[in-house]
């Protein structure tokens, strides 16, 4: 499974010297607090959110994904 890499997209802000509230801005939130639920996972970005970040911070936009392997597929031993 596919995920969001959150504590990515949180340790690029915090490289940039940008607050919640600075990003929340650049995406055109009106408040912090939709950029906030974002961020701590409550709520999803979108697809555009994920690359007007990628722009913001100057990175590929695939470095935001981390795959997640579930925990009975890394357990299954390999045929002798």
């Amino acid at each position: 499974m596919v995920k969001v890499n959150l504590d990515k997209i949180k340790e690029l802000r915090k490289e940039k010297g940008l607050s919640q509230e600075d990003v929340a801005k650049m995406l055109g939130f009106k408040t912090v607090y939709p950029y906030h639920r974002k961020e701590s996972g409550q709520q999803s970005f979108t697809a555009e959110e994920l690359m007007t970040l990628s722009q913001i911070y100057n990175v590929p936009y695939e470095n935001f994904f981390i795959l997640q392997v579930a925990k009975n597929e890394t357990n299954k031993r390999e045929p002798a």
